[in-house]
C-alpha cells in the first residue's frame, strides 16, 4: 500500500478540529491537511483494494461472468448513471486517510468484507448497465421503473418478503435499481444459501431472475463498458481539511451510519 504520510491520530474528533482549528497540531498533519485530494499520490494497484477486486472478479467468473467492471477513486461507493464503472472511496487507498477519516468522520471504516459487500453491490448496477437490463420488461416487471426518481427519504416496509438483505436496513426498497442491485448481491455472495433463505418468499422470485440473466448474458460482450464518471480523483480539488468538514453533510455519511453493513440475517 502506498501511504500518504505517517501520522497516527490519537484524538477525538472534536479534539482534532479544534486542534487544526487552533492551528496548534503537528505540522505533518496541518501539511496533508492543506493539500488537495486529487494531488496525492494514490491508486488501487498494490493496495487492499485490489486485492478486494481481484476477489471480486474470480467471484464474478465462477458464477459464469466474463465481464469485470473498471473501478475508480472518487467521494464515496457508487457507480454513475448508466456507466458500469465501480467508484470506491478515495481514501480506503491508504491507512493513513482511513485513520484520519475515522477520527474526525466518527463512523468505522469499511474492513475487508464489508468492502466485499459494496463491491458486489456495485457489481450489480454495472450488470444492469452494461447490458442494458433495466430496459427489459420482465425486469421492470420484478423490479419496478428506473425511471422513477432516486429520493432521500423514502418509505419502507421492514421486513418485507418481497426483498432481499444484503445491506443492513432495507436499501433495496429506496430505488429499483437497487433492488436489483441488491439482488444480484445476494446471489453472488459465496455461501449466502439464498435459495434456503428466501424459500417461499416473493424475493426468491428476483433472485432467480438473476440467475437466469446471467446464463443468458454472462459470456456475451457489454454493450457498455465505460463513460463519463462522478467526480473522479483527478476533479476533486478540495482539501483533505475541507473534504473532512463537508463529508458529514454527505450522501454516502449517512448511508455509512444508517446502512452499515454487518452479519445479520433476515
Amino acid at each position: 500500500m502506498r501511504e500518504i504520510m505517517p501520522y497516527d491520530v490519537v484524538m477525538s474528533s472534536s479534539e482534532f478540529s479544534k486542534k487544526v482549528d487552533r492551528k496548534v497540531s503537528d505540522k505533518k498533519l496541518r501539511e496533508l491537511l492543506s493539500r488537495r485530494i486529487c494531488d496525492l499520490p494514490l491508486t488501487i494497484k498494490n493496495t487492499r483494494l485490489e486485492i478486494s477486486l481481484n476477489q471480486l472478479y474470480h467471484e464474478l467468473e465462477k458464477a459464469g461472468i466474463s465481464f469485470k467492471p473498471k473501478s475508480y477513486l472518487t467521494d464515496g461507493w457508487g457507480c454513475p448513471n448508466k456507466v458500469p464503472v465501480i467508484g470506491i472511496p478515495f481514501y480506503l487507498a491508504d491507512q493513513n486517510l482511513c485513520n484520519l477519516q475515522a477520527q474526525f468522520a466518527g463512523t468505522k471504516i469499511e474492513d475487508e468484507e464489508e468492502v466485499m459487500m459494496f463491491l458486489r453491490h456495485e457489481a450489480g448496477h454495472t450488470l444492469n448497465y452494461a447490458y442494458r437490463l433495466y430496459r427489459k420488461r420482465e425486469w421492470r416487471r420484478l423490479f419496478g421503473r428506473f425511471s422513477q426518481p432516486y429520493k432521500d427519504d423514502y418509505s419502507t416496509v421492514p421486513f418485507s418478503p418481497r426483498f432481499v438483505r444484503h445491506f443492513s436496513g432495507w436499501y433495496a426498497q429506496r430505488h429499483p435499481d437497487d433492488d436489483f442491485a441488491e439482488t444480484f448481491a445476494v446471489w453472488l455472495t459465496p455461501s449466502s444459501e439464498w435459495q434456503k433463505r428466501y424459500n417461499g418468499t416473493p424475493a426468491l422470485a428476483k433472485l432467480l431472475y438473476v440467475q437466469e440473466i446471467v446464463k443468458e448474458y454472462g459470456q456475451r460482450q457489454p454493450a457498455i463498458t465505460e463513460g463519463k464518471l462522478h467526480v473522479p480523483l483527478r476533479e476533486m480539488t478540495m482539501t483533505l481539511e475541507e473534504w473532512f468538514a463537508k463529508f458529514k453533510k454527505t450522501e454516502h455519511f449517512r448511508f455509512l451510519v444508517s446502512n452499515a453493513p454487518n452479519n445479520e440475517t433476515i
